[in-house]
């Protein structure tokens, strides 16, 4: 399994690991994701990342929806 990035157990991510965790330099990540995903302030000049946030990021540029309800087609005949 070399090689191989395991996902973090954290749900919190600082810039570098989240550049990490979506596989790309950390200037692409602030250039292209971190404008679209809304940070965390969890020290007063330090901006994290939710794992879950990121994980959103990635479903709406796969075209997968994040609403439950979007993905039942039985939603739209209630």
């Amino acid at each position: 399994m070399r090689g191989m990035i395991a996902a973090p157990t954290r749900r919190i991510l600082n810039m570098k690991e989240a550049a990490s965790y979506m596989g790309m330099s950390v200037t692409t990540f602030r250039e292209q994701v971190a404008p679209q995903v809304k940070g965390v302030r969890v020290l007063p000049k330090r901006i994290s990342y939710d794992v879950e946030e990121l994980n959103s990021f990635i479903d709406r540029m796969s075209g997968k929806s994040t609403d439950s309800h979007e993905q039942n087609f039985w939603d739209k005949f209630r």
